[in-house]
């Protein structure tokens, strides 16, 4: 707490309060004067205050309620039994609440209050700033792709921790698969294919957006984008390092690759054993196995899809 809000805290703790009146919170904004004193009927009241704004729209003014009113009454023991019957009770939507009034703030006590205002809405935007600034660091963290121990996760799932800044997923540093990210998201696996060509992948496995709503067109159906990232799986260890080393940071359709090993996760199978297995795959559209012979880019050789444990031969 600032000095400037302890100060106001300590002008309203230390005001006397008024015997004889009332200060009735919570109160409805359409409540009128004669509800008022209809509730205190069985009491001596004096005066009802409720105050107003006065707000003016199309050259007609109109009178607001602040939602709060003093009642006035002739001495200390009708005040007090007001707050003792009437604290607590319903007056139209609301529950209303009693308690002593005390003296209207002079000049300087308001300016303090303001004063402590600013400073309390100063704080909360600073810590929202920096919050905000919080948040901004742990999403570029994760785009260098690295945790702590150098090793970068994979898969949409992944991305989703590393950005809560959670942890980095679990499972060993595989072998044979790298992790690609920041693909352009027209990007798809003939692309990567002629990217990697002279290290001769097993399969890429590039994991395409999925729409939840069909276009209603007559239009030539859209073209499928990914996620902006892809696996990409070699014959061994030897020609997965020489991937990293050559291929990070190269620019494909005018984005920079950012290339890591991808991470064997563990994913229970049917009998309740755990199988590694290369984080984000099994996300996407399938996973298609690159042949050595007859593989052209334009689509003029043949492509070998897997999906759902069946196989189909593409022209």
């Amino acid at each position: 707490m600032t000095e400037v809000t302890e100060e106001a805290v300590n002008i309203t703790a230390a005001k006397p309060v008024i015997e004889d009146r009332i200060y009735v919170g919570n109160l409805d904004y359409k409540a009128t004067e004669e509800e008022l004193r209809q509730l205190f009927s069985d009491l001596k009241v004096t005066d009802v205050e409720i105050p107003f704004k006065e707000r003016t729209r199309d050259d007609q003014t109109f009178k607001l309620h602040l939602g709060f009113a003093f009642v006035q009454f002739e001495n200390k023991e009708e005040a007090d039994k007001a707050i003792a019957n009437y604290n607590g009770q319903k007056l139209q939507r609301r529950i209303i609440f009693i308690k002593k009034a005390v003296p209207p703030p002079t000049e300087e006590e308001k300016l303090i209050k303001i004063e402590a205002y600013k400073a309390k809405r100063e704080e909360y935007q600073n810590a929202k700033k920096l919050k905000k600034k919080d948040a901004k660091r742990g999403k570029e963290g994760f785009a260098e792709g690295n945790d702590e121990n150098g090793i970068s996760g994979g898969g949409a799932k992944s991305k989703s921790k590393l950005v809560n800044g959670n942890h980095a997923p679990e499972g060993e540093k595989s072998t044979d698969t790298i992790f690609v990210t920041n693909l352009d998201y027209k990007v798809n696996v003939k692309v990567l294919s002629k990217v990697f060509e002279e290290l001769k992948p097993k399969w890429i496995h590039v994991p395409i957006r999925k729409f939840y709503k069909k276009r209603e067109t007559f239009d030539a159906p859209r073209r499928p984008l990914n996620r902006g990232i892809a696996f990409v799986k070699f014959s061994d260890e030897e020609t997965q390092k020489k991937a990293v080393a050559e291929f990070n940071g190269k620019e494909v359709r005018g984005r920079k690759m950012i290339i890591d090993y991808a991470v064997n996760s563990k994913v229970p199978d049917k009998d309740g054993e755990n199988e590694g297995e290369e984080e984000g795959e099994g996300e996407g559209e399938g996973e298609v196995e690159i042949e050595e012979e007859g593989h052209e880019e334009g689509g003029e050789g043949e492509e070998k899809v897997e999906q759902n444990g069946k196989e189909s031969t593409t022209n």
